[in-house]
């Protein structure tokens, strides 16, 4: 599938070209008359319908139109109707210029389409519409330009090249190599080597590691992205809980994404992983512990939910460090 959107750019840009090489003489290149194309057709068109129509950002349609008005190839009136709003016609130069872009154009249609019935042309008409509508709604959201919405449509484009599976015993190496490399990306600019170093070397041994995969109480999931592991969630039930939350209670006792896949909505996938289990497990709350110096985990936590009902003792080497303990209360 990814090899469509290849071949459709490539067709454009060779078309591109041919058309910039064709219309030097008249002084339109880089698209201009596309433009002039779509203003002839629909004379007293707004510039923001044009940018719209012809599928580019609000400045790359203004330098476009200034050049056309400036070599004369179109003229702008006040809209009676708005006085914001220019209207957008072709002058006498511009129409003259037209059918010649016409008729190019016709002769590229019948130079692609050479070979092909009219049957098979109606079928990749209709097709291709079908692909330009699909993509018009990600390219309507992306000219909005909020933070919220292109975060949204990189986390929906994210999904699809990412899988969540279940670590087994025969993942130890791999499990222990992503524990290590996230632990030491996210605390080791807060501690000191020697901590880092004590703490690494007890928490993440492979005999350590086999014996919490042995755990029936504990999880453990890889985070993939493009098949490489971008990071990983374990969650404890029962006894295996770092704290004595009852059996109504699932913990999220480690969640971490590598720094290379930071900021592309990863996280939240495994979080609702991790609510997707206790759900299915009918666990009436969902808790972890947050060191209090990790404002940003605080925060995304408290957006997903939770609140504080406490805090306990974590030791980072000789260090004892606070960890706040947060809860969730599933509906």
């Amino acid at each position: 599938m990814s090899e469509i959107l290849r071949e459709i750019g490539m067709i454009a840009r060779a078309l591109d070209s041919i058309s910039n090489i064709e219309f030097k003489e008249y002084d339109l290149t880089k698209g201009q008359y596309l433009y002039l194309v779509r203003i002839c057709e629909n004379p007293g068109i707004i510039q923001e319908k044009l940018a719209e129509m012809i599928k580019v950002d609000r400045t790359t349609a203004a330098r476009a139109i200034k050049k056309l008005e400036m070599n004369g190839f179109i003229e702008k009136k006040d809209d009676l109707h708005n006085k914001k709003n220019k209207n957008l016609f072709p002058t006498e130069k511009g129409k003259n210029v037209y059918p010649f872009i016409k008729r190019e154009n016709d002769y590229s249609d019948k130079v692609a389409l050479e070979g092909f019935t009219q049957e098979e042309a109606d079928t990749i008409l209709k097709l291709v519409q079908r692909v330009r509508k699909n993509i018009e709604t990600d390219w309507e959201y992306v000219k909005k330009e909020t933070r919220e919405i292109i975060d949204d449509i990189k986390e929906r484009r994210m999904s699809v090249m990412m899988d969540i599976k279940k670590c087994t015993l025969e993942d130890v190496n791999h499990l222990q190599n992503i524990s290590c490399k996230t632990f030491n990306e996210t605390f080791k600019d807060q501690n000191s080597p020697e901590n880092m170093k004590a703490y690494l070397e007890k928490a993440f041994t492979v005999e350590q590691l086999e014996k919490e995969l042995s755990n029936t109480s504990s999880q453990f999931f890889f985070m993939y992205v493009n098949h490489e592991i971008a990071g990983y969630l374990k969650v404890n039930t029962d006894d295996a809980q770092s704290e004595e939350m009852g059996e109504e209670a699932l913990e999220i006792e480690r969640i971490y994404i590598g720094n290379s896949f930071q900021k592309r909505g990863l996280g939240k996938h495994l979080f609702n992983k991790a609510v997707e289990i206790a759900t299915t497990l009918n666990k009436k709350k969902i808790w972890l512990g947050v060191w209090e110096k990790n404002k940003n985990a605080i925060a995304f936590y408290k957006k997903q939910g939770f609140v504080q009902t406490g805090s306990h003792s974590f030791y980072m080497g000789d260090e004892e460090q606070i960890d706040f303990i947060m809860v969730k209360t599933l509906l």
